[in-house]
């Protein structure tokens, strides 16, 4: 994982850096891949990241400019997201059902130029093309089931740091301008809306649980 991690790093032109906080909440939440990393090599911030933040399984990317945005609650909020992931194992779980069938279905695909006797230029050409087509197709596919895998993360980081600093967070991602291509790609998160919802009623239910139990020891 360290050699991906690596190569990642590289072509991100990511920055390290520390932050004890991000490790205390990721023993925590058992992120245990972040914990086992070099404590230099957990947390990077890239300035050409297109994504506010990146997890993988023992490092978390986060989009610089994106970061300077932050308080300190709201970067322990996005980490809470990101290490549920983690923890989950939800990474290494996306791609028995994204990279490796679309890698086989490109295999069957060169394969079948091959025996009809294309040159090895076509053959190799068609599998890299056939690749793409067919992981674009498995993102589709699959589309539902990574919004699970997101409102999930959200819901459990709820449990770990303050609700309202995951909604501010979020708050800070200004809708992009909606353009054709963007309505062609899989929407694999949940709109930032539908998150907030979801988040703010985890936490009327998370403050009633708490409230019951403060109440009900006091009654004792």
């Amino acid at each position: 994982m360290g050699l991906i991690r690596s190569i990642l790093v590289r072509l991100l032109s990511a920055q390290p850096f520390e932050m004890q906080a991000l490790d205390t909440l990721a023993e925590t939440m058992k992120a245990a891949s972040i914990i086992k990393t070099d404590r230099f090599r957990r947390y990077y911030k890239s300035s050409i990241l297109p994504i506010p933040c990146l997890a993988y399984s023992d490092a978390l990317v986060f989009n610089s400019n994106y970061y300077q945005m932050l308080s300190p609650d709201e970067v322990l909020a996005i980490g809470a997201h990101e290490f549920n992931h983690i923890a989950k194992r939800h990474i290494a779980k996306r791609l028995p059902r994204t990279v490796l069938p679309a890698a086989v279905l490109a295999i069957v695909t060169g394969y079948l130029f091959f025996i009809n006797s294309a040159s090895f230029l076509f053959v190799a050409s068609a599998m890299v093309l056939s690749f793409f087509f067919f992981l674009f197709g498995s993102y589709y596919v699959n589309a539902k089931w990574f919004r699970k895998q997101e409102t999930e993360s959200d819901l459990t980081a709820v449990e770990f740091v303050n609700g309202t600093a995951m909604i501010s967070a979020l708050a800070r991602l200004r809708p992009q301008k909606t353009s054709w291509l963007s309505k062609l790609l899989p929407q694999l998160h949940p709109t930032i809306e539908q998150r907030i919802h979801n988040i703010q009623a985890a936490m009327i239910t998370k403050n009633s649980f708490n409230f019951t139990v403060t109440f009900g020891d006091g009654a004792r």
